[in-house]
């Protein structure tokens, strides 16, 4: 008979192993999706923190490295500006004295042909 309740025991304690697990699975509450991909994804946040860390810094020496690109580019353009312009004062102060100058001759030529015809 102590054989025979042995065997009792042990398949009482299957059996209750077998609808304790069941239960448990089957009462375990449902993942919804956004659950579900959070919990996949939860090992990657340190390595996404640490990527988006990186990405920030790079941004930040960027914008500092365009901002001083810009302002070389804006110097070297007002100074180009500058240049050009003088080069232009010059090239309608030549015209304007060359135009005086033949305005000039020309009105002897008119002075002398007025004279020849009389008027």
């Amino acid at each position: 008979m102590l054989r025979q309740d042995s065997v009792d025991f042990l398949t009482a304690f299957a059996v209750g192993t077998v609808l304790g697990i069941g239960t448990t699975l089957l009462l375990q509450p449902r993942r919804t999706p956004k659950e579900r991909v959070v919990r996949k994804l939860k090992p990657y946040r340190k390595q996404m923190k640490k990527s988006y860390k990186n990405a920030r810094s790079a941004m930040r020496e960027g914008t500092d490295a365009t901002s001083d690109l810009t302002g070389e580019l804006v110097d070297a353009g007002r100074e180009l500006l500058g240049e050009f312009r003088s080069e232009l004062f010059k090239i309608l102060a030549d015209t304007r004295g060359d135009l005086r100058a033949q305005a000039k001759d020309m009105s002897k030529g008119v002075r002398r042909t007025r004279k020849r015809f009389g008027v």
